[in-house]
């Protein structure tokens, strides 16, 4: 319909060679630098974006284009000249946004076309996720497919009607090109000005039907494992048994079905129906694997790159996002723990190295993407030639390394190479003996021209880096990932707030802007509980219920429950969304289920409401819906164990601190729950049962020395005598030495047992003994 609204005609060869004719071709080939500037070196044009922070914003402040950013003035002007607003949605490191940008945005004759006759607006999508995700879907509307850069035309009243993606320069036999389309925009407000307004009304409804009031409390279902089945069902069917993952080409490594699968995994005693529990292992692993050997993963340089352009995750399209890499990096060290298969570890501690060494802001967070181009040619940055690489490792070094990185099999990427590894994890062993390799050309890499990185800190990827990071130090005891976590959280916590304690979504340059969004503080309060759970610090506790009584507070519905993403005093947005989909990263409504359940009753209310509201759409939309269905399968845990009377009064974890010769320094971590106590050691009187740890006869190692607490002394009702006692949280230190006659292989692991009794102020149960498994690093 709007095609014909819009008066755009079928293609023409005698408008195709018309456009040719008018436009400089110097400028669709490559609007570079060079041509954007006067003979002196100083710019031709500068628009208002040169006030802006975003480095994409930035990358247009000299187009000739009149941009605006969004805000007040824009926006007035649109409704005082009744004029209509041509709205570009990108970000710094997306492909065909600077394609966009050199091809049409730096063309004069274009810029002027656009000038004339629209208010141009120019968005970083990563600053205004917002925005983005109103018109994202209205693209996904209006032409049943979406991506960036995204194209959408407003009416003054912000109400799209007319969309699209990347527009050539000229008319294509594909596609029109963005002249075209600008001269039949404008031709259709100026003629048919109602019109238009009526098509925009009906896609804005169908925006806020999609995005929000489709979800309310008379769409809400019960929440039981028939909506958990239907998302198994779906990845059984979309499962690559291949080349793993799921679907074919693109594909991305959807982490939110990964985790889904491994909740499922570790949750369900026995599966009845395919996939059994072996099977969801399988697919999990399989994954990693193939994307772990794949060129989708930076061989060289740690961390993963966006996407793989074919199936079997051979080439990537070559942008690193932040996190891609933070939520891979913790899938990685799950299956690590599950399997103690080494290149899950090795995996997981690549792509921190690479965090630390390229993605971490001094003054504390991390940054949020490497873009895939540079010299405006993607992937050069990382594809290697033969000829390349014997030059930096010499002809003997070259040969054993293109064998193992199947440079030998020839090229895969426009006549140069992606690195893989084509026997995958076969490879184990000789990966290692190539370390110094790969350092070598590692530095010969880092002489390149370095891609463009986007230095945003964003509250919500932050998030999910710093939970990441805790979860890696609760599992490899790596010190360093504990203190760039804490780092993060703590300059998040102390610069990216209002004075009344309300966050800010991005810091750049030493500016902090932006109201945050409902998922900053989930994304947040969760990595803040990820440090929480690493180190029993009641601080981190604490500043994650502070951030969830705020979400609560700013965006949850009273009506129908979930939660809005956006406050309720935000300005200039045609719908009060609730982002209730999955993107690249987690919704914030399932992550806000996740925490809410892990802060306990008071607050489990929320977490239920919200997915009673989304349950009848995670059932029939599973795809879409795959944290969610993460948090539902949590949810349905822990309310069989809540059912059960199940719930642990004692947990506890074990790490090692550190290695001198053959003897290793242990902390282990106690929590204990409210209300309740455990005997300390001595615990006072002689009859009751001190609090003991122990290792079986028969492991590798003997306790040489621990030293326990000495607990709390109080006074019971039922004692005259003072008791010792352990209360909340506790560390015991102990030192463990490897026995004479120990075989071990770079790494290994033991069970510690902890015996305890546990008692409150009018009861105790039975002496209790839980297992504490204890992984000695390599």
């Amino acid at each position: 319909m709007l095609p014909v609204i819009l008066g755009i005609k079928q293609f023409s060869w005698k408008k195709f060679f018309g456009c040719i004719l008018l436009l400089n071709l110097a400028w669709i080939a490559s609007a570079d630098e060079a041509a954007l500037k006067n003979p002196d070196g100083s710019w031709k044009w500068t628009n208002r974006l040169i006030h802006e922070t975003s480095p994409y914003l930035l990358l247009h402040a000299h187009n000739p284009v009149d941009w605006y950013p969004w805000g007040d003035e824009a926006l007035a002007l649109a409704k005082r000249e009744n004029r209509l607003i041509f709205l570009s949605v990108g970000y710094a490191t997306c492909y065909w946004c600077h394609v966009m940008e050199r091809e049409v945005f730096s063309n004069p004759e274009i810029a002027k076309m656009m000038n004339e006759h629209f208010i141009n607006i120019k968005i970083d999508r990563e600053e205004r996720p917002d925005l983005d995700e109103i018109y994202m879907t209205a693209t996904q509307l209006l032409i049943q497919r979406a991506g960036w850069p995204n194209s959408v035309f407003l009416t003054p009243n912000l109400k799209p009607f007319y969309a699209g993606t990347y527009f050539p320069p000229i008319d294509t036999p594909n596609r029109p090109g963005f002249p075209t389309i600008l001269d039949a925009v404008h031709e259709a407000w100026v003629e048919r000005e109602a019109e238009v307004i009526e098509s925009a009304d009906q896609i804005s409804t169908a925006i806020e039907m999609a995005t929000s009031r489709g979800f309310t409390a008379l769409t809400a279902r019960a929440l039981d494992q028939s909506v958990t089945t239907a998302a198994l069902d779906y990845l059984r069917k979309a499962y690559d048994t291949t080349n793993g993952g799921f679907g074919g080409a693109p594909k991305f490594p959807s982490p939110s079905n990964l985790e889904f699968l491994l909740s499922k995994y570790e949750r369900e005693s026995g599966l009845q129906t395919p996939p059994t529990k072996d099977e969801l292992l399988k697919m999990v692993t399989q994954t990693l694997d193939m994307m772990a050997y794949g060129g989708i993963y930076d061989q060289m340089g740690g961390g993963f790159h966006r996407y793989s352009v074919d199936a079997k995750w051979l080439v990537p399209h070559f942008e690193k996002m932040l996190y891609d890499n933070a939520q891979l990096a913790k899938i990685y060290l799950k299956v690590y723990q599950l399997t103690e298969e080494p290149q899950y570890r090795r995996v997981a501690e690549e792509i921190f190295g690479f965090i630390f060494r390229e993605m971490s802001a001094p003054e504390g967070g991390f940054y949020s993407a490497l873009d895939a181009e540079t010299d405006a040619e993607e992937g050069k940055y990382y594809v290697w030639t033969t000829d390349e690489i014997q030059k930096v490792l010499g002809k003997k070094e070259a040969s054993r390394f293109n064998t193992v990185y199947g440079v030998d099999k020839g090229t895969n990427f426009e006549g140069k190479n992606v690195l893989y590894v084509p026997e995958g994890s076969a490879s184990e062993s000789a990966l290692k003996d190539l370390a110094a390799a790969r350092e070598k050309l590692l530095a010969a890499r880092a002489e390149r021209e370095y891609p463009l990185l986007d230095t945003k800190v964003i509250v919500n990827w932050n998030g999910l880096m710093i939970d990441a990071l805790a979860y890696g130090y609760d599992v490899l005891g790596d010190e360093r990932y504990l203190n760039a976590a804490s780092k993060a959280a703590r300059f998040i916590l102390e610069t990216m707030r209002k004075p009344d304690g309300e966050l800010l979504h991005t810091y750049t340059a030493g500016v902090v802007k932006q109201d945050a969004y409902l998922d900053d503080y989930a994304f947040l309060a969760r990595g803040l509980l990820g440090l929480y759970r690493a180190t029993g610090d009641e601080e981190w506790l604490d500043s994650a219920k502070t951030l969830t009584d705020q979400m609560i507070q700013l965006f949850w519905d009273d009506r129908n429950g979930g939660f809005y993403y956006t406050k309720s005093d935000a300005k200039h947005l045609i719908v009060r969304s609730k982002k209730p989909y999955d993107s690249a990263i987690p919704s914030g409504n399932a992550v806000a289920v996740e925490n809410l359940l892990a802060l306990g009753d008071n607050y489990r209310e929320y977490a239920e409401k919200t997915l009673h509201i989304f349950a009848e759409s995670m059932a029939q939309s599973p795809s879409s819906f795959m944290h969610a269905h993460f948090a539902l399968n949590n949810y349905l845990t822990s309310e069989a164990d809540q059912n059960a009377s199940e719930r642990s009064i004692v947990s506890a974890t074990a790490t090692v601190k550190n290695r001198d010769g053959e003897v290793y320094t242990v902390e282990m971590q106690l929590k204990i729950a409210a209300g309740w106590h455990i005997n300390a050691n001595p615990p006072g009187q002689d009859n009751l049962i001190p609090t003991t740890v122990a290792v079986d006869a028969d492991a590798p190692v003997e306790i040489v020395e621990i030293v326990y607490p000495k607990g709390r002394t109080t006074r019971f009702e039922f004692s005259d005598t003072p008791l010792n006692v352990y209360e909340e949280t506790l560390t015991i230190p102990l030192r463990l030495k490897l026995k004479p006659d120990a075989r071990l292989g770079e790494e290994f692991s033991i069970t510690l047992q902890l015996t305890y009794q546990p008692c409150n102020d009018t009861q105790c149960l039975l002496p209790q003994t839980l297992d504490i498994r204890l992984r000695f690093p390599r």
